[in-house]
């Protein structure tokens, strides 16, 4: 075998591979999202947690994680 073969055949592998734990991922989150969608409301997204009391929410996580995010593609881009 030259190398233009072996690396061909490599790459081949590591596309099949990497699509294969895309795959397995893509199929978990679709299944956490379609079994706890009906779980979800407005009042959890916005509340505050709760640390002492059942049902608490996820507003201020929720929020900084998009302020990372924006903060992060501000620094990136800029």
């Amino acid at each position: 075998m030259n190398k233009k073969w072996t690396d061909k055949i490599a790459t081949g592998m590591f596309t099949v591979i990497a699509a294969i734990i895309v795959a397995v991922l893509a199929g978990l989150i679709g299944y956490i999202v379609y079994r706890g969608f009906g779980q979800v409301s407005w009042s959890f997204l916005t509340s505050p947690p709760s640390s002492y009391l059942e049902g608490g929410g996820i507003g201020p996580q929720l929020f900084n994680s998009f302020y990372i995010l924006f903060l992060t593609m501000l620094f990136t881009v800029h």
